[in-house]
């Protein structure tokens, strides 16, 4: 997926691997090595006022949708992230990688 294409997905519906909704997409995080979209972050919640990041990996577009694939209770329990001006720090990207079960070494 292309940097533009990903920037498109702000707003779009989220939906788990099973089906369910889960928020909103937030915002798009691109690789800065790759220039590659990677993580984005869902609006969760009544208000959609918190956002957890989910990683792009396993993730396919729909009509007006983002299909994930991991499930919504993984989002939900995400650890807690706050990336400072736009960026992941590389502990907070480990730490992401290693909550998801993924290898980051696939993605560099």
């Amino acid at each position: 997926m292309d940097v533009e294409r990903a920037q498109d997905l702000i707003g779009t519906p989220v939906f788990d691997r099973n089906g369910d909704r889960i928020g909103r997409v937030g915002n798009v995080y691109v690789d800065d090595t790759t220039l590659q979209p990677e993580w984005i972050t869902v609006r969760i919640g009544l208000l959609g006022i918190r956002e957890t990041f989910v990683p792009l990996n396993g993730a396919t577009t729909g009509e007006n949708r983002l299909d994930l694939g991991v499930t919504k209770d993984l989002v939900k329990n995400a650890p807690r992230v706050e990336a400072e001006h736009g960026h992941l720090s590389d502990e907070e990207g480990r730490n992401l990688y290693h909550y998801y079960g993924l290898d980051q070494s696939a993605n560099q």
